[in-house]
């Protein structure tokens, strides 16, 4: 009889130690979408950056040391001048031009507050792109008038570019206020540039590791999965040395298109509010950026729409 005790004691343990694992989360796989364009602001205006949308998926790699994730994304991106009309060249102060591409990037965490990623596009820009057809398309569905000026576009060209970026925080105060200075860098054929700026955020969140706002939320291992929510600012001087949307492939230009001339210094701030928990993270976004392109005449405001969810 005792032994029989000791042995539904031990399996009751059993169970309830089982019972705890399972109810620890662990989620490797995040499947995330972004929507970005500047009628979700409420503006009637509709030029420059107009539209972009992303499918991204990041998984949490094996490591022993540091914690690695891995993400890959699909997206495009869709550019236009400020006026619909199209007479002549004048009219377009911004080259019409869309925008097509995959990227694999690597993030890790080689110290505590440090946050390094890297990785590399394959894209391409011009009428393969489908930038025409996806405007066209949304604009029809929603009643919005056509913009005229699409057989000016940048022509067709493919480019490479690699990304490298580095964070790290600078100031913590009492978990709810945290300043990140970080640097990024781009170089290929469509993109080549390089900014300086930081993170200020202001709230409720997870160390950079877990944190949402580096999209990191993937892990191998078990946890609690702590709710973050908070708001972001993230201001950026960009020193741009090429911009294939603006000027047109880098080696290959094509006939017929309409092309500009990259602003050299550019600014940009985003304005952010994330909340992350469960499964689920959202996130939320004003940019504003100067003007891009030397002859543009006004500079952009979109926003920015980003839906996650965690999977095993």
């Amino acid at each position: 009889m005792k032994k029989q005790g000791l042995i539904i004691l031990g399996c009751l343990i059993l169970t309830m130690d089982v019972f705890a694992q399972s109810g620890r989360d662990l989620y490797n796989k995040e499947l995330s979408f972004t929507t970005e364009n500047d009628a979700y602001l409420l503006r009637k205006a509709d030029a420059y950056y107009t539209n972009g949308f992303f499918v991204k998926e990041t998984r949490a790699l094996e490591s022993k040391d540091r914690k690695t994730i891995r993400s890959f994304e699909f997206g495009q991106m869709i550019y236009t001048p400020l006026k619909e009309a199209y007479t002549s060249a004048k009219d377009i102060d911004r080259p019409y031009c869309g925008y097509l591409f995959a990227k694999l990037d690597q993030t890790s965490f080689p110290e505590a507050g440090s946050v390094l990623q890297y990785g590399a596009s394959l894209g391409i820009v011009g009428p393969a792109s489908f930038g025409e057809d996806v405007q066209n398309g949304y604009h029809k569905l929603l009643g919005y008038s056509r913009f005229a000026g699409w057989n000016t576009q940048v022509r067709d060209a493919a480019g490479i570019d690699l990304n490298l970026m580095y964070s790290r925080t600078l100031l913590e105060y009492n978990h709810w206020l945290k300043v990140m200075p970080a640097g990024e860098a781009k170089l290929g054929s469509t993109f080549t540039n390089a900014s300086l700026g930081a993170y200020t955020s202001l709230g409720e969140f997870n160390e950079n590791a877990n944190s949402a706002l580096w999209n990191a939320r993937v892990d191998n291992k078990p946890g609690e999965g702590k709710t973050e929510l908070f708001f972001y600012w993230y201001p950026q001087m960009i020193l741009q040395a090429y911009n294939a949307t603006v000027e047109g492939g880098l080696f290959s230009k094509g006939d017929s298109a309409v092309l500009g001339k990259t602003k050299r210094w550019m600014f940009q701030q985003a304005w952010g509010l994330c909340f992350a928990k469960g499964r689920w993270t959202t996130r939320l976004a004003i940019i504003y950026q100067s003007r891009e392109a030397e002859a543009q005449k006004n500079p952009q405001r979109y926003g920015s729409i980003q839906l996650g969810y965690r999977m095993h």
